[in-house]
């Protein structure tokens, strides 16, 4: 980390204030680790992530716990401690190039058809809960342990067809990634993962965290409900081109 230019410097703070900007509007921003990655080795970002993400998530459920919607977050976690067994046990076997594409065109068809839809006007598709919730919950369990980032991905497509009010999405979004993280950042800590050069990555990072999910917090409260379900869209999409590229 010291060894970064000022203008990698920059560029580092440029995405942590944007990304969790988008985090504390709608309670879940993935483009900022592959993003961070361009400049910083993985082995250090992903611990540093875990943790912003943890008191991101805490900073949206501290002041919207009575938005959360606890029933769909107890559903959701069973599939998720399964996805992430499966995604530690695959950890080295799996093919996590090839894995990131096939989810990316997954995330960025399904952004594409929620925008054309709200742009249109027309009614959300119904999915069979029966499907979409194990789906979603255990892909969020492996993708996250696979690759550090992208759960909060499939928990908003799940949520999203749930119709959920918007203060009430961004909540319980926010909540279940909270779990998770608090979960990854245990195993990272028993596996040694928060070493001084972590630590002090952690440190630098907080205070450009807090900026980001404040400016957040004054965008949600500006949104209208269909600007925000767009912008859940572009999300979405956004979040899908960098699994798609690797």
């Amino acid at each position: 980390m010291s060894t970064l230019t000022a203008p990698e410097i920059a560029y580092c703070a440029l995405v942590l204030v944007g990304s969790f900007a988008l985090r504390g509007g709608i309670g879940f921003g993935a483009a900022a680790l592959p993003l961070i990655a361009l400049v910083l080795p993985m082995k250090l970002v992903v611990p540093v992530f875990t943790v912003l993400g943890v008191f991101s998530s805490w900073s949206v459920v501290f002041t919207d716990a009575r938005h959360v919607v606890w029933r769909e977050l107890l559903r959701l976690l069973p599939y998720t401690i399964v996805g992430a067994l499966i995604g530690l046990y695959f950890y080295n076997a799996f093919d996590a190039h090839t894995l990131a594409q096939g989810l990316g065109v997954l995330v960025l068809a399904y952004g594409t058809v929620t925008l054309w839809q709200s742009l249109r006007k027309r009614p959300a598709w119904k999915w069979p809960r029966r499907i979409v919730l194990p789906s979603a919950g255990t892909l969020a369990g492996v993708v996250g342990t696979l690759f550090g980032a992208m759960a909060g991905v499939f928990y908003a497509i799940y949520l999203d067809m749930q119709n959920l009010e918007k203060r009430r999405f961004r909540a319980t979004v926010a909540a279940t990634l909270l779990v998770l993280g608090i979960v990854r950042g245990a195993g990272y800590f028993a596996v040694g993962a928060y070493d001084r050069e972590a630590l002090v990555a952690t440190a630098a990072s907080l205070p450009l965290m807090y900026v980001g999910v404040a400016l957040g917090n004054r965008m949600h409260a500006t949104l209208s409900e269909i600007a925000f379900r767009r912008l859940l869209s572009v999300v979405l999409i956004g979040s899908g081109i960098p699994l798609i590229l690797g």
